[in-house]
């Protein structure tokens, strides 16, 4: 299998994260530490805040952008340190990507009503930030979130098939520094939240398409059902949360089905309005 093809699968292919301004969607802010590529669009109750996956900038959503506007809220779309023009850091831990974010927020004058939507490895900021800013944050969905116990769970499953696909595929992402974070994540988690959302309001949706790659054993059968039962355990003690389960997307659900992700976005409002 070709690298290009690898890289896409992992979601860290460059024409994502490039920088489009054509249509001056794309915006430029200072912040203290540099500064944040972002898009800003729509009106509304509440503020939904964009954290992509691994390598992904503002630009990815430009697809779905749309669609975006049909919620009737302000979305807010960024690129983290690094990607897109955003400036680069030597420092892009979760904690410090989290203040990033914090300082962009401000900035636009978003101080409450916050909906977060984290896709893959955005999936741990969005709960990062919600667990550090908890009065801030109203509500959380996650597609297809990365979990930090995946790499230690596919050991478990297989160790010897899982430590060679981690080995190939770090040999692949070797120069992506936000696959790094992710590879310590899986060696020492720092996430606030011990792996338990347990009041927020919360969508997960879940990719249960088999076949997305015919080698990584974390698309086999066995490796997908671990994957969806970890997005299980974060909201198996929290009251006010929903899990989705889809055979027809696959990880990279945004473009696959963006009528998917509005719905669920759609029905997290609706939640927070009837709560």
């Amino acid at each position: 299998m070709h690298v290009k093809v690898l890289i896409m699968i992992f979601f860290a292919c460059t024409w994502s994260s490039a920088p489009v301004y054509g249509d001056s969607i794309t915006k430029l802010i200072d912040i203290t530490s540099g500064s944040l590529e972002y898009i800003d669009v729509g009106k509304g109750k509440y503020n939904i805040v964009i954290e992509s996956g691994i390598g992904m900038g503002s630009s990815y959503w430009l697809p779905v952008l749309s669609e975006l506007r049909k919620l009737n809220q302000r979305v807010i779309i960024y690129s983290r340190s690094g990607i897109g023009a955003s400036t680069v850091s030597s420092d892009i831990s979760l904690q410090s990507s989290n203040k990033r974010l914090w300082a962009l927020l401000r900035a636009l004058d978003i101080k409450s009503n916050v909906i977060l939507i984290g896709h893959s490895y955005g999936g741990l900021h969005a709960r990062q930030y919600a667990f550090t800013y908890p009065r801030e944050v109203q509500g959380l969905v996650l597609l297809d979130p990365s979990h930090e116990a995946f790499l230690a769970e596919l050991n478990k499953l297989n160790f010897s098939w899982s430590q060679r696909d981690n080995q190939t595929l770090n040999k692949i992402m070797h120069q992506n520094a936000e696959w790094a974070v992710l590879q310590r994540q899986y060696s020492s988690s720092t996430m606030l939240d011990k792996g338990k959302i347990s009041s927020i309001p919360t969508v997960i949706v879940s990719s249960s398409m088999e076949g997305e790659s015919d080698w990584w054993i974390g698309h086999s059968k066995e490796g997908k059902a671990v994957w969806r039962s970890l997005h299980a355990s974060l909201i198996a003690d929290n009251p006010n949360a929903v899990q989705i389960v889809s055979n027809t997307v696959s990880h990279n659900m945004p473009l696959d089905d963006p009528k998917l992700i509005m719905s669920s976005i759609m029905l997290l409002v609706n939640m927070l309005d009837n709560n």
